[in-house]
C-alpha cells in the first residue's frame, strides 16, 4: 500500500510536466532559425515599418531574405492613444499568422475584439493571395491556422494564464499572443497610491508601490518566458497618458511606465496621427514608428516613421509628405526690460530718464483706435499755453486745427 492509494493524487498542484522553464535546443538549430526571416519575423503589413524592425546588424550583413516585421522570442509594445491603430496592426498580424497556418492567442483585458474585423482581414488577404473559383477560397480558409480568445477581467486570471499557460489554453504551434490593453487591469487593481507615513501599518503591510512593482515584474517575467518557451512574439497593446513636465509642458508617455515594465520591453513601437496633404487638401494620417528595437531605446526619439490608413480590409501603407505644409509663424517674445544698473531711481526726482527703455517697444504698441486724439483735433494742441510760450514756438508747425481748417 502506497501514498496514493490512501490520500489520493494531488489535483490542486498548479505544476504542469509538459512545461519546462527554458527548453534546451542546439546551437546550430538557432543559428538556422536566426538565418530564417520567414520564421523569425511575423510582418505587420507595412513594409517600411517592418523594414524598420530589422536590427542594424542583420541588416549590415547583407541577408537579403530578410523581411522584417516582429520578432519572435520578444515582448513588443504597441501604445499609441486611443483611435490610432492599434487594434488594426494586431490584426494584421493575426492575419498573416493565420494564413500560415500558425495559432494566434488574443487576450482581451479591456474591450472585447469584434471578431468581424479579423474576418474581414481574413477575406481581403483570401481574395488577393488565392485567385481561382470558389472551392479554391474555400480550401484556402480550411487551411488557416486556429484563433483562441480569451477575456480576462481580473488581474489574477491574467496573471494565472500566462503564468501557467497548458496545451488547451495555449496550443503548442503557436505563433502570436497578443495582450490587449493589460495597463487597465493594472491601474485599477494595482493603482498609484501615495505612501503612508503611519509607522506600525508600513511595517507590517506592503506599501501600494511594492505591490505595484512586484506585481508588474511577475507580468512581464512571464510574458518573456512564454516568448522564449513557446518561439513566439508576445505583443502588448498600451494605452497612453499625460505625463507633466516642469520645463517641456505635458507628455504623451505609456500608461505603464516604470523602470521595471520598460526592461522587460524588447521592441516598443508608439501609434500617432497627424495631418498630410492629398490632392491639395488636408486629410489625418496614421503613423508608426520605433522608439525601441532589441532593447536598445533611441533616448526617447521616434526613428523611422511608417505611414498607412485603415480600411476595412486591414491597413496598408499611405503616402506623407509634409513639404507643402505651411509653418505657423513663431510668437516674439520681447527682452524683459532693465533698468541701469549704474544709477538707482531717487523719489520724487525731477529727471526724466527713460531707465532703458527699448526703442522698438513703442512700435510693438498696437495701433490707437481711430476715435483716439479726437480732442486734440477738435480743440488744438495749443489749448492752455500762455502767450510767452506761444511767442517762443512760433516757428513750430501750426496745429492740427489749423491744418484741418480752410
Amino acid at each position: 500500500m502506497d501514498y496514493h492509494s490512501i490520500h489520493g493524487h494531488d489535483i490542486s498542484s498548479f505544476v504542469i510536466p509538459s512545461t519546462h522553464r527554458l527548453p534546451t535546443v542546439q546551437a546550430s538549430q538557432v543559428l538556422n532559425s536566426i538565418q530564417d526571416s520567414e520564421t523569425l519575423y511575423i510582418s505587420t503589413g507595412l513594409d517600411k515599418l517592418d523594414q524598420a524592425l530589422i536590427p542594424k546588424s542583420v541588416q549590415e550583413a547583407g541577408n537579403g531574405s530578410n523581411q522584417g516585421g516582429v520578432k519572435r522570442g520578444q515582448v513588443t509594445e504597441i501604445w499609441g492613444p486611443p483611435g490610432t491603430g492599434r487594434t488594426s496592426i494586431a490584426i494584421q498580424l493575426a492575419s498573416r499568422c493565420l494564413q500560415n497556418e500558425d495559432n494566434v492567442i488574443w487576450i482581451d483585458c479591456f474591450q472585447e475584439l469584434q471578431t468581424s474585423r479579423l474576418q474581414h482581414a481574413l477575406r481581403a488577404s483570401d481574395c488577393l493571395a488565392v485567385k481561382g473559383t470558389r472551392e479554391d477560397h474555400q480550401a484556402a480558409s480550411n487551411s488557416l491556422g486556429k484563433f483562441v480568445q480569451f477575456t480576462c477581467l481580473t488581474l489574477p486570471h491574467l496573471m494565472a494564464l500566462v503564468a501557467r499557460p497548458n496545451t488547451n489554453a495555449i496550443p503548442e504551434r503557436v505563433s502570436l499572443v497578443i495582450v490587449s490593453n493589460p495597463c487597465a487591469l493594472v491601474n485599477s487593481w494595482l493603482p498609484k497610491a501615495p505612501e503612508k507615513t503611519t509607522g506600525v501599518k508600513r511595517n507590517k503591510e506592503q506599501s501600494a508601490s511594492v505591490k505595484r512593482r512586484q506585481g508588474l515584474q511577475f507580468i512581464i517575467s512571464a510574458l518573456q518566458k512564454l516568448a522564449a518557451t513557446k518561439n513566439c512574439a508576445v505583443v502588448v497593446l498600451s494605452q497612453c497618458a499625460t505625463k507633466m513636465q516642469s520645463e517641456h509642458g505635458a507628455t504623451l508617455v505609456p500608461a505603464v511606465n516604470t523602470a521595471a515594465w520598460n526592461q522587460g520591453i524588447s521592441t516598443r513601437i508608439v501609434i500617432f496621427r497627424d495631418w498630410a496633404w492629398h490632392d491639395g487638401t488636408m486629410v489625418s494620417v496614421h503613423l508608426a514608428g520605433v522608439q525601441k528595437l532589441d532593447g536598445k531605446s533611441n533616448n526617447d526619439a521616434i526613428e523611422h516613421v511608417a505611414s498607412f490608413c485603415i480600411d476595412q480590409t486591414g491597413v496598408r501603407s499611405a503616402e506623407y509628405n509634409t513639404a507643402n505644409m505651411t509653418a505657423e509663424p513663431a510668437i516674439t517674445i520681447q527682452r524683459k526690460r532693465k533698468r541701469d544698473d549704474a544709477s538707482l531711481e531717487v523719489p520724487d526726482t525731477e529727471d526724466d530718464e527713460d531707465y532703458g527703455w527699448a526703442d522698438e517697444d513703442e512700435s510693438a504698441l498696437p495701433q490707437p483706435p481711430q476715435w483716439q486724439g479726437s480732442e486734440d483735433i477738435l480743440l488744438g494742441q495749443e489749448l492752455g499755453r500762455s502767450d510767452e510760450e506761444r511767442d517762443d514756438d512760433c516757428e513750430s508747425p501750426r496745429s492740427i486745427l489749423s491744418e484741418v481748417s480752410p
